[in-house]
């Protein structure tokens, strides 16, 4: 099993509390922030180098700064099924980080990624020292559970046109335009094939609601897909 190479620490002044406010932190005590800030530092990844990968032992809490973070599985048989591309401003990687068991996926950067990485033993420090900051982990795990449940009634019941458009809105996070996503990503994220995705981008693009580039889908009209995503 591959294995992610270590990135080495530089030396870095204390993140900025405006940095690190989202995601779990968003409603965070300064205190816990602060706590953060002290501890996290900064790393850089080319696109497509790994983060971690599945087995892994657990090493770091991370937020995307830049660029995006890959959570995916590859099969037996080699394919690669895609569970959630995540974006800046997002945490991620908090799961082995509590239960103290491996990765349960890959992580990759897609394009140039900047994020900051708070270690295992000073995530536990901090917890321990301010458990108002493990009442907002468990915040952000049950909203993700919800995001999931959602996701899964969707699959069942909404068009798939709605739930790409669903999905390239959660991923561009009201904050960008660009989601850095080729269509067999999205197409294995809403459990269609490459082919039916790509048609249904073709017809956007026709429209002038998206505009295609490689490994990339501009959102030149959210409002369209809004309406078709039903928000």
């Amino acid at each position: 099993m591959a294995k992610a190479a270590a990135k080495a620490a530089e030396p870095q002044a204390p993140l900025p509390r405006g940095v690190l406010a989202s995601g779990w932190l968003r409603n965070a005590p300064a205190r816990v922030l602060d706590a953060v800030a002290k501890a996290a530092r900064r790393e850089r990844y080319a696109d497509g180098e790994m983060i971690f990968a599945r087995g892994d032992a657990p090493t770091n809490f991370y937020l995307v700064l830049s660029g995006r973070a890959r959570m995916s599985r590859v099969s037996a048989g080699g394919r690669e099924a895609v569970y959630a591309v995540v974006g800046r401003g997002q945490w991620f990687g908090e799961i082995s980080l509590l239960d103290g068991k491996p990765r349960t996926h890959d992580g990759f950067a897609v394009g140039s990624t900047e994020l900051v990485a708070l270690g295992w033993h000073d995530f536990q420090r901090i917890l321990a020292v301010h458990p108002e900051g493990m009442q907002l982990i468990v915040r952000q795990i049950c909203a993700r559970l919800r995001m999931a449940f959602d996701h899964a009634e969707s699959a069942q019941q909404a068009p798939v046109d709605a739930r790409m458009a669903e999905r390239l809105l959660e991923l561009a996070d009201s904050t960008e335009r660009v989601v850095h996503i080729s269509a067999e990503e999205l197409g294995d994220m809403v459990n269609r094939s490459r082919q039916t995705v790509a048609k249904y981008l073709q017809a956007w693009e026709a429209a002038g609601w998206i505009r295609r580039r490689y490994r990339e889908i501009e959102l030149v009209a959210p409002q369209a897909l809004q309406r078709l995503a039903g928000r």
